[in-house]
């Protein structure tokens, strides 16, 4: 039996549409996900924990994203921009904690500031000066102008938990204490997170009693398990692998076109990676096309800039560079390298092009496009060395900088506004710059971003933006992804969403 999954189109949106019947049949009381990644701990507060609390159905967003990446009001009735620097939320009356504690300004208040001094990335998002609650009214003051705060709102990082003194999610996980349709029972890092039921949950009784949610890392495990049974929902399975899923009418591949893309950042610390001519080469010497056609197995696509094309601001509307080999010997002998000794690497000043390429195997084509390159560079000369390993050990990398170049899979625009990863990642102080990259004229650019509310205007300077960070070969982005899940046929109310941010929802269930 083949099934279209999109009754309801995020977790979020489910409170806009009327309630109805889960399913026909009779149901199962419990589900089995399966990924490759996972959260450090289960703390909302912590690096980038947000995205699987809110995918489990524990941590909820006052603000949601529907499938056209569209901000709409969830734990919030309305935001109100007062003057340019002054947001007034009214919250939802009817809301719960997974304790039974009503959700208040005053409790949201007391999480952001929990989170934001845990964590630099809620600084780089919502830009809080101060906080005053009153009743369901929070009143936020930003350092400077946010048109996109509304946006900003459906990261998971904004998520809302309970706080109390000396609470210890990452060693008592229950101690994370959301507003969604689920409660965290047990997480066993990098192995399994179990959760279960809140009967009080706001929008209504959660359909199953409870989910599992495996960590497989390795991709032939996690591919056996769908195949098995032992999985009824998988996440990110190898493009590889998804043909043998198309053709069973057991399964449902369920796919969206996102902005996860495969970036690589530069490590600027690097005197030889200071070189546009050397990072020019590297862009030029990438088969894009051939990267998500053949080497992805067509589940992403080409990227010219950052942005993907299926937005107002993406790459179709920037210079990007051409796949050209000889073009890219041709900068670097012009930049003055040769192979003085014979060893098909090239040097100058006495230093050969030799770098190191950090990446992970959890994302099955990283590795792939890794080795591609490193063929690739060594056509124009260039060496690269592969350390591709688990996905914690790139994580403490972007900590400490022990990286030449690093390729991880990011999403660019998951609030469907150019200023998340412009803000993270393009200016000189942003919290997942992890190379240092830093160009004054981009950062200048980048402010007038962050402060301008007109729509048609933030889209024309994201693409100036892109455009200058390609000129100097700043970023190097391949291709992006296609979102894509793969669900058992029976599975009812559990749709794909390119922001990535939501999985299991009060209305998730299976038919038995």
């Amino acid at each position: 039996m083949k099934k279209t999954m999109n009754k309801i189109t995020c977790a979020g949106l489910a409170a806009l549409l009327a309630t109805a019947p889960v399913c026909a049949q009779a149901a199962v009381t419990t589900m089995t996900f399966a990924d490759t990644q996972s959260p450090t701990t289960i703390d909302c507060a912590e690096a980038w924990n947000d995205w699987y609390t809110s995918r489990y159905g524990i941590t909820e967003t006052l603000y949601v994203l529907d499938e056209n990446l569209s901000a709409q009001p969830f734990l919030c009735e309305k935001a109100e921009n007062t003057d340019d620097t002054t947001w007034v939320l009214t919250l939802r009356d009817d809301v719960t904690f997974q304790n039974g504690e009503k959700m208040t300004a005053q409790t949201v208040k007391d999480c952001w500031e929990r989170t934001d001094a845990q964590n630099a990335r809620f600084a780089d998002i919502l830009y809080v000066d101060s906080m005053e609650a009153d009743g369901q009214v929070l009143t936020v003051k930003t350092t400077k102008p946010v048109p996109s705060f509304t946006s900003a709102l459906t990261t998971p990082i904004c998520g809302v938990y309970y706080v109390t003194d000396g609470m210890d999610p990452a060693n008592n996980p229950t101690d994370m204490i959301g507003t969604g349709p689920y409660k965290i029972v047990s997480y066993d890092v990098k192995k399994k997170a179990v959760v279960e039921r809140y009967d009080d949950y706001w929008q209504g009784t959660p359909a199953l009693e409870g989910a599992t949610f495996n960590i497989i890392d390795d991709t032939s495990a996690l591919v056996m398990a769908m195949q098995n049974g032992e999985s009824d929902v998988t996440l990110t399975i190898p493009a590889t692998s998804l043909d043998t899923f198309r053709n069973d009418d057991n399964y449902v591949v369920d796919g969206q076109v996102g902005s996860r893309g495969q970036v690589i950042w530069f490590n600027y610390d690097n005197e030889l990676l200071q070189d546009p001519a050397v990072r020019q080469a590297m862009s030029m010497a990438i088969d894009k096309e051939s990267y998500a056609e053949v080497l992805n197995n067509g589940a992403s696509v080409v990227a010219n800039a950052i942005f993907p094309d299926n937005t107002a601001f993406g790459g179709f509307a920037v210079k990007g560079y051409d796949y050209d080999v000889e073009g890219a010997k041709k900068v670097l002998a012009d930049a003055g390298y040769e192979d003085t000794n014979g060893d098909g690497t090239l040097d100058k000043d006495g230093n050969e092009l030799n770098f190191r390429i950090c990446t992970y195997t959890t994302k099955a084509e990283l590795p792939l496009f890794a080795q591609a390159m490193a063929d690739a560079f060594a056509e124009v000369g260039i060496g690269l060395e592969i350390d591709a390993g688990a996905y914690d050990a790139v994580v403490e990398k972007q900590g400490n900088g022990d990286f030449d170049l690093m390729m991880i899979s990011m999403t660019m625009c998951p609030t469907g506004d150019p200023q998340y990863f412009s803000d993270l990642c393009l200016k000189s102080n942003g919290s997942a710059n992890y190379g240092h990259y830093s160009n004054s004229e981009v950062d200048e650019l980048i402010d007038q971003l962050d402060s301008e509310f007109d729509t048609d205007k933030r889209n024309e300077l994201a693409v100036e933006i892109q455009q200058k960070v390609i000129d100097d070969a700043g970023y190097i982005v391949i291709g992006h992804s296609k979102f894509t899940n793969v669900l058992k046929n029976t599975v009812e109310n559990c749709p794909t969403n390119p922001s990535e941010y939501y999985t299991l929802n009060y209305q998730t269930t299976m038919a038995e």
